[in-house]
């Protein structure tokens, strides 16, 4: 069995078939246990979009986006009230700078994560506001989480426009509470290494660019499995409509280190070139050729994927990921209009964020072939 660095959803087990079950009971008792509580909201909220002119968006993923705020509110509150102005406005610059000089990224994150460990050193302290969710976006920003912030700004200007940011807010921070407790009890068992790590490995990772998402606790973990079953529950039927489907694999699930792997480049992706039969990668490639569905490695950006290009619902994506960033490629993939679905790794592994020499990772093929829909 490979090592459960923080989460494994094979715990105790030879596959993952049990989280799924569990995954889904609870999100059926939660959806219809929570929504109530805060129908007024997401009633408001839904009737404000459609005036708007916007698409509509599910109950459930409406609750969703709401615990979510509560969530990071919670978990990371304090955090966004340490980060001192300069630091979030020289974090921007510095992820503008990225994007734009892609050789250059190497040495760009390596100064984010010193500008972001040495800002919150300081501890310059923003002016406290309100309800905190202003320092909130700006961290996730800071942090690189556009597409939460801008998700979340929506639910922000919807409070402001009933004159009740501070009393939503709070309700957020209810349905996190009672979500903190639900969640430990019902995939505690899938997350039995988080607090170890955080205390042994991730506060020795302060200084580097992707220390926000190695902290992340283990309430983001339950939040991001609850996630990744609501979203693709809101976004199926576009997704079973689209005539075209692929499935964009990370590269640590590959067999070979990164620069014996044969894979060759494509607009999409890396495109496996079969170059060691009991890679996984490769394995699922053929799959896909057997059933209709193409295959890559995950490209840089998912907008590849958007903006243009079959975005208009012929192209339907499934994003393969961690626990704590598919809920979030969701979201990404709804702001580009691309219906897509989600399947997570049944564990970490890769050598960029969770193992100095990394090993490889994988999924449920069960769970992948039921959601392309056609298993």
């Amino acid at each position: 069995m490979p090592r459960t660095i923080t989460y494994s959803l094979r715990e105790k087990a030879p596959d993952s078939d049990n989280f799924y079950a569990a995954i889904s009971a609870f999100a059926d008792e939660w959806t219809a246990r929570t929504l109530p509580g805060v129908a007024d909201l997401v009633d408001g909220f839904r009737t404000e979009r459609a005036g708007r002119g916007l698409p509509d968006r599910p109950p459930a993923s409406c609750v969703f986006d709401l615990l979510s705020l509560g969530v990071l509110l919670r978990e990371h509150g304090g955090e966004s009230a340490r980060l001192p102005k300069w630091g979030e406005s020289l974090l921007r610059s510095l992820l503008e700078v990225q994007e734009r000089w892609p050789k250059g990224e190497p040495l760009v994150k390596a100064a984010r994560g010193l500008v972001y460990w040495l800002a919150r050193a300081l501890d310059g302290r923003r002016t406290a506001t309100g309800s905190g969710l202003d320092g909130l976006l700006a961290w996730l920003r800071a942090t690189g989480e556009d597409t939460p912030a801008g998700r979340l700004e929506e639910w922000k200007d919807f409070f402001r426009s009933r004159n009740s940011v501070t009393e939503s807010v709070n309700r957020c921070l209810c349905l996190a509470d009672d979500f903190a407790e639900a969640g430990l009890e019902a995939f505690g068992e899938f997350t039995p290494q988080v607090e170890s790590y955080l205390k042994n490995e991730a506060s020795r990772s302060l200084w580097r660019y992707d220390s926000a998402l190695l902290n992340r606790t283990r309430l983001e973990y339950h939040l991001g499995m609850l996630g990744n079953e609501i979203l693709n529950r809101a976004y199926r039927q576009a997704f079973l409509e689209s005539p075209r489907k692929i499935v964009i694999l990370p590269p640590c699930m590959r067999l070979q280190p990164e620069e014996k792997c044969k894979a060759k480049a494509t607009p999409f992706g890396e495109k496996c070139a079969a170059c060691t039969p009991s890679c996984r990668i490769h394995q699922i490639t053929k799959l896909g050729e057997k059933r209709g569905f193409g295959v890559f490695m995950i490209p840089d950006e998912l907008r590849v994927f958007g903006d243009g290009k079959d975005a208009s619902g012929a192209l339907g994506v499934v994003g393969v990921s961690c626990v704590l960033t598919n809920w979030t490629g969701g979201w990404d993939a709804e702001r580009l209009g691309v219906p897509a679905q989600g399947v997570l790794l049944d564990y970490v592994g890769c050598k960029y964020h969770w193992d100095k020499k990394g090993f490889p990772t994988d999924i449920n093929l069960h769970k992948l072939l039921s959601v392309i829909g056609s298993e």
